[in-house]
């Protein structure tokens, strides 16, 4: 997960809580979560695998179906492997300010594909809910964070091949990659981000 920021407006037909799930809500999700979901930070292919979760579930009784701040784009299988209840505690908000998605998680990816999560403070009770539930919902993107996990690990000991002889448009070539690797907007962003050789200063 990532902190995003909430800076599109209210769609005007979710202002007039006539449906939360149009055409016009969907692309301005989309915009807002860098299209990819907001769990597993898989990139959506269209808007066609996109869904709309709910954050605080359309069942609480205080109603939030057509609050716009409640509304977050989810990839389909991570909609339908999430829980529908809310764990005692909650969960993080990456949206919130308060809550540093970023830093209140550890996250671990592994050769071969395992994403692991953890609360980095077993106290905060919100992340460790959330650890759990990424560590559910990626169970099926083994191969996927593989695949990115091997394109980053080449695209660093390119990087650094390059730097050690000298040669400077390779260099820069790869650094190009890895920002774009390493990018908010790209899959898989914090796990990434995590890889031990991986450099800090190009991350956005």
């Amino acid at each position: 997960m990532i902190n995003v920021i909430r800076d599109v407006p209210v769609p005007p037909s979710l202002a007039a809580k006539k449906e939360y799930r149009n055409q016009e809500v969907l692309e301005a999700l989309f915009k807002v979560f860098r299209e990819k979901c907001y769990l597993t930070e898989r990139k959506f292919d269209s808007m066609n695998e996109m869904e709309i979760d709910h954050f605080i579930p359309q069942n609480d009784p205080a109603k939030p179906i057509y609050v716009w701040e409640n509304l977050y784009a989810i990839h389909e299988k991570a909609n339908k492997q999430k829980p529908k209840s809310i764990p005692a505690g909650g969960y993080l908000d990456p949206c919130d300010a308060n809550d540093d998605v970023e830093y209140e998680i550890i996250y671990k990816v592994e050769f071969g594909g395992n994403a692991l999560f953890k609360a980095r403070h077993e106290d905060n009770i919100k992340a460790v809910n959330t650890a759990n539930l990424l560590n559910h919902v990626h169970r099926d993107l083994k191969q996927a964070i593989s695949n990115r996990h091997h394109e980053v690990v080449n695209a660093v000991a390119k990087w650094y091949h390059a730097k050690l002889s000298g040669d400077r448009d390779k260099e820069f070539e790869q650094e190009l990659l890895l920002r774009k690797f390493l990018s908010r907007d790209s899959q898989y962003t914090m796990l990434m981000r995590a890889i031990e050789v991986v450099p800090s200063e190009f991350f956005d």
